[in-house]
């Protein structure tokens, strides 16, 4: 399956970028992933919310995307937060404890309202 990928610079008028995904997050998919997350950190000042709400499977290599962005966002000192509404996706971020690392809400509102 592949991963579809639509990003909004300066979305909602919030001040942040915002990425969404949907698909599988994988070793197929982690290069169309990071082309679109990473140029997104660090162009404009501007925090990344990468929404994962459409995304039905990541697997270890999808979560090394996840963790670039994470990198290259606090290279840049800027903020990343992380759209999640799935079981499945949510319980692997905990297990991985990458759910320690950044901010995960619910809902895109949640994430442009902490923002």
């Amino acid at each position: 399956m592949e991963l579809d990928v639509s990003s909004r610079v300066g979305g909602s008028g919030a001040g942040v970028n915002i990425l969404s995904c949907s698909g599988n997050l994988d070793l197929e998919t982690v290069d169309i992933f990071t082309g679109a997350a990473l140029p997104l950190l660090g162009t404009d000042g501007k925090p990344l919310i990468i929404d994962l709400s459409g995304v039905d499977f990541i697997d270890s290599m999808g979560l090394s995307g996840l963790i670039a962005a994470l990198t290259h966002a606090r290279e840049a000192e800027l903020g990343l937060d992380l759209v999640v509404n799935t079981e499945r996706v949510s319980r692997l971020l905990s297990l991985t404890g990458v759910d320690a690392l950044l901010p995960i809400h619910e809902s895109l509102q949640g994430a442009l309202a902490s923002n």
